[in-house]
């Protein structure tokens, strides 16, 4: 008896992401975690990621124990959730994604806003 592939679950959004699991060959399904990724912080940029990730893959597990729940469903297959994040890290400071264009223009200029990150 053949082994099955486990089902993949990719909690992102991001482009990239899906562009390499596509190249490897893999289906996959997108459930996104919808946190408030502000409200999470470190003082380490590794150690953010790291929160960021794992928060991702908490909302996402929460949302499917709950959708097992209302579609009565018992039987489990086995699965594979990927989560990731990244951040920018300019003169040791973690950039926040820019909220419009002129903040990104600032950033790529090295400059700050004012904005606390």
């Amino acid at each position: 008896m053949a082994a099955h592939s486990p089902k993949i679950i990719l909690g992102s959004k991001s482009a990239a992401r899906q562009a390499i699991l596509k190249e490897m060959g893999f289906e996959y399904t997108i459930i996104t975690a919808d946190i408030d990724e502000k409200a999470i912080r470190r003082d380490k940029p590794e150690d953010l990621v790291m929160a960021l990730a794992e928060a991702k893959a908490e909302a996402i597990l929460s949302k499917l124990a709950t959708l097992d729940v209302i579609n009565c469903k018992t039987d489990s297959e086995p699965t594979l959730l990927i989560t990731a994040d990244q951040v920018v890290v300019h003169e040791g400071l973690v950039r926040e994604k820019p909220c419009c264009e002129e903040e990104a223009r600032h950033f790529i200029k090295g400059e700050h806003l004012g904005r606390e990150f």
